[in-house]
């Protein structure tokens, strides 16, 4: 029988062009993975930097306090005992006075509180043990800024554990130098820290002093055979390593790459199978490509400031318009939103961090990363919420929290599903003629996110009929004042939404150049009623 060239040669054509299309694939694969152990490590950075930030908090608030106490009297020691019980990973804290300064002039004084055996708290005087004068973190807070000073580890023969040490300049009622405050961690809390924040079981964590001396690991493997990332802790100057085993991430992508090329190898003896094989592995390859897009929007985590952690590629088709706004009060905030669509329901989330600055930053960050790991696993609301509130209140010494609220709209019935947890009930906006009817969304309350990881939300349900709108905003919308103090409030906000006009202009002409207050945050999503026509 005569065999014609043509269909082999266009079958093994096929497999070298395949070949090639599948080790592209296998690259981009390979780096869908790498960027998900990096924001899984990056998670890890934050989550270290979070419990270490308690340092600065404690130093902070006693120079804060300090000009409230005397010198010599017991409140001292109080506040002391204070600061120490309200951030229980916390070792040890002093106010060491300048030699100058003391109520005995010249002579060493500094009361300390630090920590033994169960709760117990000692107070006395370190001064009298202890030359705290030639100490590199009291010479070392003297000579830096007002951001203080960060020490290397130590051994202190006054305590039974080696310590690292956070130290800042203190001030009396007049603005004059009196003393150096201190606060200090164990470097056995230090190893614990690092087990909790590795981002898998068998991963390896190393801490780095400022001059390159390794401090502490959480096992002895070594990086040899990882995935190694590195970061300087800002603003300790320590460098955080991470390595993790590439054989235990990439295991899914080498087993795929094997099945792939012994089905193109087999494919080689078979021409016309293989050529069925090759439309169909690059329709899959097609589908998995989009997909893999989706997933890269989605699984994108923002490093450092808040405006990186926010989405702005809002949908806008035959189906559904979504749009948002977010001003902070500041250069970062703890305000937030997100969404994601899947298939043809649309998730989406708003929510207020308590507290200001780099603190609600890092948990607004922690709670959109959580939301976009959640809605991928769950399909409810009340699922996803649930998810999210236990770990955040697994580890939360700070009791900071978030109330959020959760929703899930099918796009053509208009079903829309919802969880609240603590939040300003959203408004819900319809047409009647020419004229805009907003209304208030009815929603339970349930609780903050953070507080209690045992708690069993509530969901609730409605249906979008029509061109209906949801409106959700943050508390920095109707709680924002004018000049005169006045509060903007919900009334002012409903008027505005059925003048047809955007709240965040309406807040802003009402404040005029009163400063803000909060987090100004605002999300809308239109269902359109075009796609119910076209559906019917």
């Amino acid at each position: 029988m005569k065999i014609k060239p043509l269909p082999i040669i266009s079958a093994l054509f096929l497999v070298v062009a395949m070949t090639i299309q599948f080790f592209v694939s296998y690259r981009r694969e390979k780096k869908n993975v790498e960027t998900l152990i990096e924001n899984r490590m990056e998670l890890a950075e934050k989550k270290f930097l979070y419990e270490l930030y308690d340092m600065y908090e404690a130093a902070d608030e006693i120079s804060h306090f300090f000009p409230e106490f005397s010198k010599d009297g017991e409140e001292l020691f109080g506040m002391l005992t204070t600061v120490l019980r309200r951030f229980p990973n916390l070792y040890c804290c002093y106010v060491s006075f300048l030699p100058e300064c003391t109520p005995e002039r010249g002579k060493r004084y500094a009361p300390c509180a630090f920590r033994v055996k169960g709760d117990s708290i000692v107070v006395y005087d370190y001064g009298n043990k202890v030359d705290y004068l030639q100490r590199d973190w009291y010479k070392g807070a003297l000579q830096s800024d007002e951001k203080g000073y960060w020490s290397s580890p130590y051994n202190d023969a006054d305590h039974a554990a080696p310590v690292f040490t956070y130290s800042r300049k203190v001030y009396d009622e007049r603005d004059s130098l009196v003393a150096v405050a201190g606060a200090d961690y164990t470097l056995a809390w230090t190893e614990r820290l690092l087990e909790e924040i590795k981002p898998y079981d068998d991963a390896v964590c190393q801490l780095f002093s400022t001059k390159g001396t390794l401090i502490v690991e959480s096992d002895a493997e070594g990086m040899e055979g990882k995935i190694v990332m590195e970061r300087t802790l800002a603003p300790t100057n320590m460098r955080l390593v991470i390595g993790v085993p590439k054989s235990r991430v990439f295991k899914a992508v080498h087993s795929i790459s094997l099945l792939t090329l012994g089905v193109l190898l087999a494919g080689i003896t078979i021409a016309g199978w293989l050529i069925r094989r090759i439309w169909r592995d690059q329709k899959e390859y097609d589908r998995v490509e989009m997909n893999n897009q989706l997933m890269e929007q989605e699984l994108h985590i923002a490093s450092r400031m808040q405006e990186s952690i926010l989405r702005h590629d809002f949908p806008n088709d035959e189906a559904i318009e979504v749009s948002a706004t977010l001003i902070p009060m500041h250069e970062v905030g703890g305000d937030l939103y997100d969404f994601y669509r899947k298939g043809e329901d649309f998730y989406f989330i708003i929510g207020d961090v308590s507290g200001k600055g780099v603190p609600a930053t890092m948990f607004m960050s922690a709670a959109v990363n959580l939301f976009r790991s959640s809605v991928r696993k769950q399909e409810s609301p009340k699922a996803i919420v649930e998810e999210m509130n236990a770990v955040l209140s697994d580890n939360n010494p700070s009791f900071t929290f978030i109330t959020a609220f959760v929703g899930k709209l099918h796009i053509p019935s208009g079903q829309l599903l919802y969880c609240n947890a603590g939040h300003n009930e959203p408004l819900v906006c319809r047409q009647d003629g020419t004229d805009i009817i907003p209304d208030s969304l009815s929603v339970l309350p349930n609780i903050p996110l953070g507080f209690d990881g045992d708690y069993s939300f509530v969901e609730q349900e409605l249906l979008l009929d029509g061109d209906a709108e949801l409106i959700l905003y943050t508390d920095g919308i109707t709680e924002a004042r004018n000049g005169g103090r006045e509060m903007f409030g919900k009334q002012r906000l409903l008027e505005a939404v059925s003048r047809g006009e955007h709240p965040v202009e309406a807040v802003k002409r009402f404040m005029g150049s009163a400063p803000q207050a909060d987090d100004l945050t605002l999300m809308t999503i239109l269902r359109k009623k075009s796609l119910m026509i076209h559906n019917s």
